[in-house]
């Protein structure tokens, strides 16, 4: 843009001493200049929209894992998959899968650092 108007300048005081030819050939130089300018900011934008695009949809995405809706019957089967174990050590509360308590001896807790089940 600053060549723009360093340009407009120059054709301004140009203007009135010049033949009407170099004037209008100074002219088109500066609307070829603009019309380059244009044609960045619209190639930047749609750039810009693809990219947003993307977002959008990666965004939807995560929206959806984020907040899908469980159905009744889903949460009573991961109730059934999970139990509730209070922390020895620290004595906060855990939701572990039935079969990690039973296949494992040395669980430990995500607070304390400390196995839960001694």
């Amino acid at each position: 843009m600053k060549e723009i108007r360093e340009n407009l300048e120059i054709l301004k005081k140009e203007a009135n001493n010049m033949e009407e030819n170099s004037t209008l050939l100074k002219l088109i130089n500066v609307i070829d200049l603009l019309t380059e300018k244009v044609e960045e900011v619209i190639v930047n934008q749609e750039t810009m929209e693809e990219n947003i695009r993307f977002m959008d949809t990666d965004l939807s995405g995560i929206q959806e894992e984020l907040f899908e809706e469980v159905s009744l019957e889903d949460l009573e089967e991961i109730e059934d998959e999970y139990e509730e174990v209070n922390c020895k050590h620290c004595n906060n509360p855990i939701f572990i899968e039935k079969s990690a308590l039973t296949n494992n001896e040395d669980i430990t807790c995500p607070y304390c650092k400390e196995n839960i089940l001694k």
